[in-house]
């Protein structure tokens, strides 16, 4: 208890036009950023910014740290009908582990 967890994090900050985008998702896509299961996309709060994406295991493969890249590129684009983002948006953060990370 009061020991931080902290985990990589994969995914992009929220702009004001991504959150935009976020609380108006394209039909049916609700259920990938909802965080009601494990391939779902999180919404992190880090003092006054937010970011999208999903955490990943200790001991990830740096070979499939891509693949995690671009579904998760994949999946904003699922739900903000088609957003362009730029390979370079999507990064790996460090942040606090909490299961219930939620907006």
């Amino acid at each position: 208890m009061g020991e931080e967890t902290k985990r990589l994090f994969v995914g992009m900050k929220i702009s004001r036009s991504l959150e935009a985008d976020l609380a108006s998702p394209a039909p049916g896509t609700e259920r990938l950023f909802d965080g009601t299961d494990d391939d779902s996309l999180q919404i992190v709060n880090m003092g006054e910014e937010k970011f999208i994406g999903r955490y990943i295991e200790d001991g990830f493969p740096v070979p499939n740290l891509g693949d995690v890249a671009r579904n998760v590129n994949k999946l904003i684009t699922s739900i903000t009908r088609g957003r362009r983002i730029d390979q370079d948006e999507i990064r790996v953060y460090s942040f606090e582990f909490h299961p219930s990370s939620r907006a």
